[in-house]
């Protein structure tokens, strides 16, 4: 019987761990905008409603992307056949994708017709392009994050965007904005749980559900997905409050960016 109220404990805790470590990983997570340049249409054929908008993969270097610095990563990837350069280009595709992805999708619920842009794609005249590239894709300290929390170890995700009209064939800038998005400051498990169940294999238990937490009903594979996810967002909204006041979208229908500073 002791044996067996150990087990149930022990499964009820464990639970318990993974709930917290999920809330943790989504944690006060979120992104912000910070505006640069904004121009209206210089045409009136420019300042029609675009007829196509094209989102181009963010580009990125590899030498801007860090990797998880946790020593569990550390003893993964020295067992592991692939270089760091491979590690960190991979991490930089899977953040570009996941973000060209959503800002896609986001923009066509908006009723405008979005296709994802590639080498091959032709730009005509009333297309709108989107694009932009990362200025740095850190994953932090998967380890500092779960255990100690507050901004330690913190993940981030930092964006230029580029907003292009397309007129008689010349492209014409109308935005350009930076974001910023980070895995946020709440507690971590030694504080949300206390020092003794973190030590007892609580970040083990949880590590799983870090590596694919649920977030408004969708599956991430990592966080920086998850961030990724997050900018969209505010890229999205940045994006829907300029619609709106060119009369592209209704005004209702325009979301409301967070700015940087902004309470």
């Amino acid at each position: 019987m002791r044996s067996v109220s150990r087990r149930a404990a022990a499964l009820h805790r464990n639970g318990f761990i993974c709930l917290v470590l999920a809330m943790i990983f989504a944690g006060c997570a979120g992104a912000t905008i910070t505006p640069e340049t904004s121009r209206r249409p210089a045409t009136k054929a420019a300042a029609a409603r675009p007829t196509r908008i094209v989102v181009d993969n963010f580009v990125f270097s590899a030498a801007k992307v860090s990797e998880n610095s946790g020593i569990g990563s550390h003893l993964a990837n020295s067992l592991s056949n692939t270089s760091a350069s491979q590690r960190r280009e991979a991490i930089g595709k899977q953040a570009a994708d996941a973000l060209a992805a959503e800002v896609t999708k986001q923009l066509g619920k908006l009723g405008f017709k979005v296709v994802r842009g590639n080498s091959r794609t032709t730009l005509g005249d009333g297309d709108l392009l989107v694009k932009g590239k990362f200025l740095d894709v850190d994953e932090g300290n998967r380890v500092r994050r779960l255990v100690i929390g507050f901004g330690s170890g913190a993940s981030k995700l930092d964006t230029q965007v580029n907003v292009y009209r397309v007129s008689a064939g010349e492209r014409q800038s109308l935005l350009q904005f930076r974001t910023h998005a980070d895995s946020g400051k709440m507690p971590g498990a030694a504080v949300t749980m206390g020092a003794g169940a973190a030590a007892e294999g609580g970040v083990t238990a949880g590590m799983a559900v870090t590596n694919a937490a649920m977030s408004g009903g969708k599956l991430y594979t990592s966080q920086t997905e998850y961030l990724s996810d997050k900018t969209a967002d505010q890229v999205v909204a940045y994006l829907s409050e300029y619609f709106a006041k060119q009369g592209w979208i209704p005004h209702n229908h325009a979301q409301k960016a967070k700015l940087t500073g902004a309470p």
